[in-house]
């Protein structure tokens, strides 16, 4: 039986991650600031300005960052900041534990598929595939169409 999160509400804690490529930091912005609208509290992964050739990080940065979010009690939903390649590289070195103790919201789409599609098949949680914070920069995002 495939398992849903709690849907998100005010005053929740979400995580955003750059488990793949790297990204310019005032590409957040508009996202961050949607997400606060929606009374939600933004707490950023330690290395999300991480630069490392074209990934936000090394793999062992990305990795620590996305297995620390998932193993936080207290984040409720963690929204990959951006796709692109990298999230093959880091996938294997990931323990789901956490995450099936503390289930979360995981978002994203693009090379972010890989984690969502690895996620179903260890924990059977659902996860979301939707836009990303790299999104709500180069699109008309509105907190209404998201």
């Amino acid at each position: 039986m495939i398992k849903k999160p709690d849907f998100l509400k005010v005053g929740d804690k979400v995580a955003i991650i750059a488990p793949a490529r790297k990204l310019p930091p005032e590409t957040l912005e508009k996202a961050v600031e949607v997400f606060r609208q929606w009374g939600l509290e933004v707490v950023f992964g330690k290395h999300l300005s991480g630069d490392f050739h074209q990934f936000a990080g090394t793999d062992l940065d990305r990795t620590e960052d996305l297995q620390n979010m998932l193993d936080n009690r207290e984040i409720k939903a963690i929204i990959c900041a951006r796709g692109g390649y990298g999230v093959l590289r880091i996938i294997d070195h990931l323990c789901w534990d956490g995450l099936r103790k503390y289930p979360k919201w995981i978002i994203g789409f693009s090379d972010i598929t890989v984690l969502l599609s690895h996620i179903h098949n260890a924990t059977r949680l659902q996860t979301l595939h939707g836009p990303m914070p790299y999104s709500f920069f180069h699109n008309d995002l509105t907190p209404e169409t998201i």
